[in-house]
C-alpha cells in the first residue's frame, strides 16, 4: 500500500478530529478504523460539551470549542451543536451531597465560569418537573448539546476533502519498527509505512503498544445510557445529580420503571439531556468493561432509576432504547497525548471527554508532529508520565 506522512489508527472523535487538522496543514494522512467511524464511545455518549473545571483541561476544551462552532456554521453533514449553552443544573439530594456540589460551584468560579445557587422558588421557575425534595440546586452556565457521532462524521468528511485517506473495516493489526523507530502499520491489506503513527485507538491502543513493551495505563470503562419518549417537553437544561446519594431513598415501581425496578445502586448517577428531538437520554456510568458487547443491562436500570428520581415525569415515559460505549480511562483523568518513541505518538486516553477535549488535542497532535511550538504545555499529558 501507498505510504503516508502520518497514519492515525482510530476513527473515533480524536482520530477525525486529528486527521482533519493534519490534513489541512498539508500532510498526507491515512485513517485506519476497525470498524465504521464513530462505531465506539465517540458515537455512543450524551453528547454533552462543557468547559471544563480543570485549568490544565480548560485551555483545550476551548480550542475544541473553536473548532467545532467553526465546523459546524457549514458542516458536510448535519450536525447539531449549540452555538450557546443551554446551562446545566445540578442537584443534591442531602447535605452531604450539597457539600459536593458547592465544591463544584466553587470549583467552576475558580475556572471562571459562571454558577449560582437556586432557592426553591427559583429550582421550581427554572424547571418545573424537576424534583422538589432536593437539598440544594446550582445553576452551572455551561453546557451544550451536540451530536458526537455525526460530528466525528464531519470532521472525518472534512478530512477526506483536504486530500486523507479514510479506511473503515481495518484495523492495525501492528506496528513495525525498526530499532527504535516505528515505520508504519500491518494491515489486511498490506503494510502502510510512515513518518508518524498517531495511536488513537483507545481501550485498544494497549493491545498495539504491547508487543513494544510499552505501557500506558489506559482501562476500559462502560458508559450507559437510554433514551426516553416523554409525551411533553420536560426540560430545557441540562440536569444531574450526584451517583452517590441518588439511591439512598427508595424508588416506586414505575412504568420506565419496569425497567428499572429492584435495581438499586448508590453509585450510579445520571445526568439528563433534553435532546434537539423531544425526547430525553439519559446516562452516565463507569462500569469497568471486561469485554466489547455489554455484560448486562444492570447499570442502564439503575441509571433509568436515577432519573426518575430527579425527575419524575419520566416515570411513565416510554423506553426507546439503551446503548454503551467504553470509554478510554486514565488514572488522573488526563490524557495521553505525546511522543511514545520515533514516529509513535500517542492521543488516547480522554475517558468521558473525548468530544470535550478532541479539537483541542487534534491542535495539538498537528503542532507536535510537525515540530512546532506547541499551542498548550503538554507537559501534564506525557504519555509516559506513570513510568
Amino acid at each position: 500500500m501507498a505510504g503516508s506522512d502520518v497514519v492515525i489508527v482510530g476513527g473515533g472523535i480524536i482520530g477525525a478530529a486529528c486527521a482533519y487538522e493534519l490534513a489541512r496543514s498539508g500532510a498526507s494522512v491515512t485513517l485506519l478504523e476497525r470498524d465504521e467511524l464513530a462505531a465506539g464511545a465517540s458515537g455512543r455518549n450524551i453528547g454533552f460539551f462543557g468547559l471544563p473545571w480543570d485549568p490544565v483541561l480548560d485551555p483545550m476544551a476551548t480550542s475544541s470549542l473553536q473548532m467545532y462552532l467553526e465546523v459546524t456554521a457549514d458542516p458536510p453533514v448535519p450536525v447539531h451543536f449549540d452555538r450557546e449553552p443551554i446551562g446545566t443544573l445540578a442537584i443534591a439530594i442531602d447535605e452531604d451531597d450539597a457539600a459536593m456540589v458547592r465544591d463544584e460551584a466553587a470549583a467552576a468560579g475558580r475556572a471562571g465560569l459562571r454558577a449560582e445557587r437556586l432557592d426553591a422558588a427559583g429550582l421550581k421557575e427554572l424547571e418545573p418537573e424537576v424534583t422538589s425534595d432536593v437539598s440544594e440546586a446550582w445553576l452551572f452556565h455551561e453546557g451544550r448539546r451536540v451530536d458526537p457521532g455525526a460530528l466525528t462524521l464531519a470532521l472525518a468528511e472534512l478530512a477526506r476533502r483536504a486530500g486523507a485517506t479514510i479506511r473503515h473495516h481495518l484495523p492495525g493489526r501492528r506496528l513495525l519498527s525498526r530499532g527504535e523507530t516505528v515505520t508504519g502499520v500491518v494491515t489486511d491489506d498490506g503494510v502502510i509505512e510512515c513518518d508518524t503513527v498517531v495511536l488513537a485507538a483507545g481501550p485498544w491502543s494497549t493491545g498495539l503498544l504491547r508487543p513494544l513493551g510499552i505501557h500506558i495505563p489506559v482501562r476500559g470503562a462502560r458508559g450507559w445510557l437510554i433514551q426516553l419518549s416523554p409525551p411533553r417537553p420536560l426540560l430545557s437544561h441540562w440536569v444531574e445529580g450526584s451517583a452517590r446519594t441518588l439511591w439512598r431513598r427508595e424508588v416506586e415501581p414505575v412504568t420506565a420503571g419496569e425497567f428499572s425496578e429492584g435495581v438499586a445502586r448508590d453509585d450510579i448517577g445520571a445526568v439528563i439531556q433534553p435532546s434537539p428531538d423531544g425526547t430525553i437520554v439519559a446516562g452516565t456510568s463507569r462500569e469497568p468493561a471486561l469485554a466489547w458487547s455489554a455484560e448486562d443491562l444492570h447499570v442502564a436500570r439503575a441509571v433509568a432509576g436515577c432519573a426518575i428520581r430527579l425527575l419524575p415525569a419520566l416515570a411513565d415515559a416510554p423506553v426507546l432504547g439503551t446503548w454503551a460505549g467504553i470509554r478510554p480511562m486514565s488514572p488522573d483523568e488526563r490524557p495521553f497525548i505525546g511522543w511514545l518513541r520515533h514516529g509513535l505518538f500517542a492521543a488516547t486516553g480522554h475517558g468521558s471527554e473525548g468530544v470535550i477535549l478532541g479539537g483541542g488535542t487534534a491542535v495539538l497532535v498537528r503542532a507536535m508532529v510537525q515540530g512546532r511550538e506547541p499551542p498548550l504545555d503538554p507537559t501534564p499529558f506525557d504519555p509516559l508520565r506513570f513510568g
